[in-house]
């Protein structure tokens, strides 16, 4: 450790030393550690030559470089290179920071590297981690850590908080200002947990809730709770705020059919919070809420999430109130881990991802009804009339009600129901309480889907259509009818254009003639009757006025939407069909679209289902304009893997098993397949099984076998995936027949790749290697310029090929010749580097991260057993490294991390876990071991991955390595190592994952040894 006084201030507080070449780079850094002290005039503190010419001007420029970095600066940041070794200036800035090593002062330095250049004076245990493929976002988060371990309190973000005022905060809470009332009636307890949670953000308290959740039945009130609040913070200026985003999800999927997505929000906040990079790239839904997790935490950020059931699994289904969305499953544990901020987050199901966490980082708060008292306050402040005597007998006898109690208690205080009746009473009966009769709420019993409030609906709309002593009050009240009867046919918000389209041009029959041929004044009257009523919100701009969109609550939106289509579905059909064909007209098909370029395309999809067109709209609009053909376009260039699953939802008749028979069945058995594809690519590989066995049932059916050797195949691995390995075998043979009848070359060998690689997870290595070779043959007699095996295929082969020199390695005596482990690791390699080629000239994100994971493993296996070969005396499975396989750790290192970096690209979540592993294997031996990117951290992440897949395999290899790699660990991070060998073996077994079966047993030998000696 240093021997640095973090109380003396130098004139810099960082300086960065670099060489010309990475000017650009260092330059992003420099500009991303500017926020924290200060912004622009941080300058003064951060020594960017660029920023400090008139300094170093003059006849003794290198002096005077070398005071600034030896003497004047706190934390002295190199960006090591071969260019910066080999340059004059930088020179002159090594010798200073050498002095600073000479003197101990070793924190003071924080180096990071573009290369593997040969650094002076370090040893092979320092640590200079790679930056070339790090954003300089995180660069600059890095050294900011450093700096406050070092001087505490000395940065602007860090300063004590005497003037709470947020200033300048960047914040946008648009999506749920809307919804906060102008009096919280009944909600000062809730209101009090939201002050004191963000109170302990201010004050930094280390244990504090990082999450807050109210969980409430809809229309309790969960929004207006937490909406009411943010708007009095931003009238406080948002004390303590650096930044605030609040997104509402109730805008989406809000009846069971529909699929939501998280895409468009992390695109959003992820640009919010300052990497438009990642938001525009295709990486895949978690890499992106793990990103956003890391961008909120680590600043006080308010992030609120309103109405997340739709990316939570209903309470029917086998794991109830499971979040399905992975982006916002790696957000929430991301922020439950580490967090400067708070994220509150309204949902009507408990999180179950969460319950680790809860009475640690997560509170959850359930929302209560309102009181009797709350619920007569309500009542009144519509202006509800009634008697206050209490003369009613309670519902067990025990006290007496009066009028307004009795009707609190009659609706179990449901907030929004109490809403709906006072407007109610006060707009049809002067606020008569007695006219409560009028509504049959004795037959009401279930709030989820409406209770009460469908049924104080069903009397509000009979008052509308009927009400009215003149003919002009009636017509005004059928007005209003029709005006939320259009919002029934939304999802979201429904804009002024849509709205429009509905209302201008010929009436449909049954649903907008009361909107046809009137005035925009009269509109608008029948608009503020109906926000006044509160049973919408209009939103205009400011100045204009011009409107923007009206918006309901989800409940009554889905109850004028299911009267609608039940009573009038000719109505419904033709509504739809308007939006449908306004949507397809208007939107303009951009060549680079973004997601939200596309978001009126994904409504026409929906519409256009509704109104019956579920062929036209998949072939015209989702496969032409969406998709853009055999392109994929929002799958390779933008990774919106669950909006297209919402999309797809649209065209089923009961997800994901039965698509809608309006479809030609090539279009049912193609929808079939895609929709399998999304939710194996959104880690939902359970839900997956199904459409593909539907669809490879609906193809064998057809005899279309090359697409049912497609399926059988996709079926078999993700069976494989899933730990059915008897199951994955037995389908991938069927694929290798149905390939065989559909005569197409290319699909009989892909095919037989697929029916070795389960063989060979089932034990069966032998038979395995017959069909790769059976398939390379078939290769080679189609493509003799191309002979080997590549993409997939190569990647299994090797996988199988490199069996022997895997188990070697890892072994604590070896028994297989290290020569002959060198010759199979060589030969890999030598193949790998013809298939790279191929996969590098077409651009194949995947199967070029495969061929390097596979150059990777060759050159650790190697590396080992190299090393071994010099210690023949005391064979260990990972001995220290020497000079001679230095070269191969190295080479691993590269390989393996581009490895991991293209599965991250690619969105490969399902074999992003064997590159984690080989990663894992390789840093136990070069460190680091523990902490944050570290053999830990991987097998870390690989478990979180594979536990939620869930993928079984890939579990007992985590338990395999963690005991492997950790067995002689001082701290055990995990259980223990008995304990994982123990459920590795149980896994093997139970999944029939025999491939695994010696190397567990040498693990299980390993360890009983290791005890004797101990004991």
């Amino acid at each position: 450790m240093s021997n640095t006084d973090s109380s003396k201030r130098r004139r810099f507080a960082i300086a960065l030393s670099f060489p010309g070449e990475r000017r650009e780079y260092v330059e992003q850094v420099a500009n991303a550690l500017l926020p924290a002290f200060g912004g622009e005039k941080g300058k003064s503190r951060i020594f960017y030559d660029n920023w400090h010419e008139g300094l170093i001007i003059g006849y003794t420029s290198d002096r005077k470089l070398q005071s600034i970095y030896a003497t004047e600066s706190d934390l002295i940041v190199p960006f090591f290179s071969e260019d910066y070794v080999k340059k004059d200036w930088t020179s002159v800035e090594l010798r200073a920071i050498e002095a600073l090593i000479f003197k101990r002062e070793f924190d003071r330095v924080m180096p990071f590297r573009f290369d593997d250049v040969e650094i002076p004076g370090s040893y092979d245990t320092d640590i200079f981690p790679l930056v070339s493929k790090r954003p300089a976002e995180d660069v600059a988060r890095l050294i900011l850590d450093r700096y406050r371990e070092l001087h505490p309190g000395m940065l602007k973000e860090d300063a004590p908080h005497d003037d709470r005022r947020g200033g300048s905060v960047k914040a946008d809470i648009s999506r749920i200002m809307k919804y906060a009332p102008s009096n919280l009636i009944g909600r000062e307890a809730e209101t009090k947990v939201l002050n004191e949670a963000w109170d302990q953000v201010v004050r930094g308290e280390s244990k504090r809730p990082h999450i807050l959740t109210f969980v409430a039945l809809g229309g309790e009130g969960k929004t207006s709770v937490v909406a009411k609040w943010a708007v009095d913070l931003a009238f406080q200026d948002w004390p303590g705020c650096d930044a605030v985003l609040a997104w509402s999800f109730y805008s989406q999927g809000t009846r069971e059919q529909l699929a939501a997505s998280s895409d468009l929000f992390l695109n959003e906040a992820l640009t919010f919070f300052g990497d438009a990079a990642m938001a525009a790239s295709a990486a895949g839904a978690f890499d992106k809420g793990r990103r956003l997790a890391q961008l909120a935490g680590e600043r006080r950020a308010l992030l609120i999430l309103d109405g997340l059931e739709p990316l939570q699994y209903a309470p029917t289904s086998p794991t109830p109130g499971e979040l399905k969305d992975q982006g916002i499953a790696a957000l929430l544990k991301g922020l439950a881990t580490n967090s400067r901020g708070l994220c509150v987050v309204t949902t009507r199901y408990s999180i179950p991802d969460l319950r680790a966490y809860v009475g640690k980082t997560v509170a959850e708060k359930k929302l209560a009804r309102l009181s009797t008292e709350a619920g007569v306050a309500l009542l009144q402040s519509f202006d509800v009339k009634g008697s206050l005597r209490k003369t009613i007998p309670s519902s067990d006898g025990r006290t007496l009600w009066n009028e307004f109690e009795k009707l609190v208690e009659d609706v179990k205080g449901h907030a929004l129901t109490l809403n709906l009746l006072g407007s109610y009473l006060r707009d049809a009966h002067g606020g008569d309480i007695r006219k409560r009769d009028l509504i049959r709420l004795s037959e009401a019993d279930a709030e989820e889907q409406g209770g009460h409030a469908f049924n104080v609906m069903d009397a509000y709309v009979e008052s509308l259509a009927n009400g009215g002593k003149t003919a002009d009050d009636q017509a005004k009240g059928r007005r209003a009818l029709a005006l939320l009867r259009l919002l029934g046919l939304f999802d979201r918000p429904a804009t002024a254009n849509l709205l429009a389209a509905l209302w201008e041009g010929e009436a449909i029959a049954g649903l907008t003639e009361p909107l046809t041929g009137i005035t925009e004044a009269q509109r608008n009257l029948a608009l503020q009757r109906l926000e006044e009523a509160k049973l919408l919100t209009v939103m205009r701009e400011p100045g204009s006025g011009a409107l923007v969109y009206i918006e309901a609550h989800p409940l009554l939106r889905e109850y004028f939407g299911q009267r609608l289509r039940d009573a009038q579905p000719e109505a419904w059909r033709a509504a739809h069909r308007r939006l449908y064909e306004h949507l397809c007209a208007t939107t303009e098909d951009k060549p680079d679209a973004t997601l939200e370029d596309l978001q009126p395309l994904y409504q026409a999809v929906i519409h256009g289902c509704q109104a019956g067109l579920q062929q036209e709209a998949c072939a015209r609009v989702y496969y032409d304009r969406i998709l853009r053909g055999g392109e994929h376009y929002t799958w390779h260039k933008l990774g919106a893997f669950g909006s297209e699953l919402g999309a797809q939802a649209s065209f089923f008749q009961t997800l994901w098993s039965r698509v809608s028979p309006a479809l030609t069945e090539a279009a049912q058995a193609w929808l079939l397949n895609e929709a399998a594809f999304c939710l194996r690519a959104l880690g939902r590989l359970t839900e997956a099984l199904e459409p593909m066995r539907a669809g490879l049932e609906m193809r064998v059916r057809q005899e279309v076998w090359k697409s049912a050797a497609i399926i059988a195949g996709n079926l078999s691995e993700l069976e494989l995936t899933l730990g059915a390995v008897a199951g994955a075998v037995w389908d991938a043979e069927q694929s290798v027949t149905y390939a065989d009848r559909s005569g197409y070359a290319s699909q009989r060998m892909i095919n037989r790749t697929t029916h070795a690689d389960a063989r060979h997870q089932a034990g069966r290595r032998e038979e395995a290697e017959a069909r790769f070779r059976e398939a390379e043959q078939m290769q080679a007699e189609r493509l003799p310029a191309y002979p080997l095996l590549n993409s997939i295929g190569s990647f299994r082969y090797c996988d199988l090929l490199l069996s022997a020199a895997e188990r070697e390695a890892g072994k604590a005596e070896g028994e297989l010749k290290n020569d002959e482990g060198l010759v199979l690791c060589r030969a890999v390699a030598e193949r790998v580097a013809q298939t790279l080629e191929i996969g590098e000239r077409n651009h194949w994100l995947l199967d070029i991260a495969l061929d390097h994971l596979t150059l990777g493993r060759a050159a650790l296996y190697a590396a080992i057993l190299e090393s071994r070969s010099h210690q023949p005396e005391r064979a260990q499975p990972f001995p220290p490294m020497s000079e001679e396989s230095q070269h191969g750790f190295t080479t691993a290192a590269r390989d393996v991390d581009h490895a991991v970096s293209g599965l991250r690209r690619a969105g490969q979540q399902d074999d992003l876990p064997r590159g984690l592993l080989t990663r894992a294997w390789l840093r136990s031996l070069t460190g680091p071991r523990t902490g944050s990117e570290s053999a830990q951290s991987d097998l870390d992440e690989a478990w979180e991955i594979a536990e939620r897949g869930p993928m079984p395999l890939f579990l007992a290899d985590i338990h395999l390595y963690r005991a492997r790699l950790f067995f002689d660990e001082a701290k055990y991070p995990w259980q223990s190592p008995q304990h994982d060998l123990a459920e590795a073996r149980r896994l093997i077994f139970k999944h029939g994952y025999l491939r695994r079966e010696e190397e567990l047993e040498d693990a299980e030998a390993a360890l009983e040894q290791l005890v004797d000696a101990s004991t």
